[in-house]
């Protein structure tokens, strides 16, 4: 039986002339979905070296670190049975891309949005990145704790649940 646990995930909002970077996933899951670029933190690895790692891999930008937005436990669930398959602690940080020439990247697709292109591509979002870029990037507040449930049914998502302390 496998054993379960919590993946630590750098997740970063990377603005540059009021557009934000979205990458359209070709691997792991929500193939096919727009997101926000970040991934898997390595062991002995600080939330800002990730970060700036994974921006650098997935788009090779360079960035301006400007902090830490929120902290999200997402809970992946069966969409039928509700049961939790997968868990993740994702650390939303804000950033300032220096350009916007982007490199080709085996992990996806990248494009600059503006916030109407967003909202028309809601439905191809993933919907926990859509309420990260929606809700939390574009505010003054930093720091945010959010629970969430994240209901997978086939190719259908939906947030359940969602808490802000």
């Amino acid at each position: 039986m496998e054993q379960k646990r919590i993946l630590n995930i750098v997740i970063g909002g990377i603005e540059r002339n009021n557009k934000w970077l979205l990458i359209k996933r070709k691997r792991g899951d929500y193939q096919q979905k727009w997101a926000l670029v970040g991934g898997k933190m390595n062991f002995d690895e600080g939330i800002r070296e990730a970060l700036l790692r994974e921006i650098q891999e997935e788009t090779g930008l360079s960035v301006k670190w400007k902090g830490i937005k929120a902290i999200l436990n997402e809970k992946l669930k069966d969409g039928i049975t509700a049961k939790t398959h997968k868990q993740f602690l994702i650390i939303l940080c804000l950033t300032i891309a220096d350009s916007d020439i982007l490199k080709e990247t085996a992990e996806g697709e990248l494009r600059w949005f503006t916030k109407e292109e967003i909202s028309v591509e809601k439905e191809n979002i993933i919907p926990s990145d859509y309420y990260m870029i929606t809700q939390l990037l574009g505010r003054e507040k930093m720091n945010s704790i959010i629970e969430l449930d994240l209901f997978e049914n086939d190719d259908n998502l939906r947030i359940g649940t969602l808490t802000e302390y």
